[in-house]
């Protein structure tokens, strides 16, 4: 089968390389694990996978679907409960771009920064949250930022047992109640 291609096919094409040209280049990816531990907490572990990047790690952040995190986000250089790998990183309360809360790591210089081609483990802390899927972002000491999801600790689902609907529907008779009492009124 031979391929024929001419102008007008070219012209068809052109959006798409376009858009294949505009992806930003490359960051490394963070990968989550979960373990849980026998007091009920799970230890939540993360690897900076800088091996298939194209820009230098200097920070990244987890954010979370909640307020308040269960664990003291400072590193334990600092008497918090969060594990870095080394003195080049520190760990502290970040500002979240997209969630409620968030955890971040920081490198101090560049020596401690995720290089092109490298990976960094040893970022760790424990929560009493389940684990689920949430949003990371990274960033280049030149501003460059990537967003992705890993696992994390999530919010507790709210116990959907027979007691919700039970006060639902009492809800709903007392308002419809209140609503026939002002019609007739």
């Amino acid at each position: 089968m031979k391929l024929k291609l001419d102008f007008l096919d070219l012209a068809r094409f052109a959006p798409i390389a376009l858009a294949l040209g505009a992806v930003p280049a490359n960051f490394g990816n963070i990968v989550g694990s979960s373990a849980p531990n026998g007091d009920g907490s799970v230890t939540y572990s993360y690897i900076v996978d800088n091996s298939a990047g194209s820009f230098d790690v200097a920070a990244w952040s987890l954010e979370f679907g909640f307020s308040i995190p269960d664990w003291l986000q400072s590193d334990t250089s600092q008497n918090g409960n969060v594990t870095v790998p080394n003195v080049n990183w520190f760990a502290d309360k970040g500002t979240p771009l997209t969630g409620e809360s968030a955890q971040d790591f920081i490198s101090l210089n560049t020596d401690g920064d995720v290089k092109e081609g490298t990976t960094l483990e040893g970022f760790s802390f424990r929560s009493s949250f389940p684990p689920g899927l949430i949003t990371f972002q990274e960033f280049s000491a030149d501003g460059g930022s990537i967003m992705g999801t890993t696992v994390g600790p999530i919010s507790s689902v709210p116990d959907k047992g027979p007691i919700r609907p039970l006060l639902v529907a009492t809800l709903a008779s007392f308002m419809f109640a209140i609503r026939r009492d002002n019609l007739s009124r």
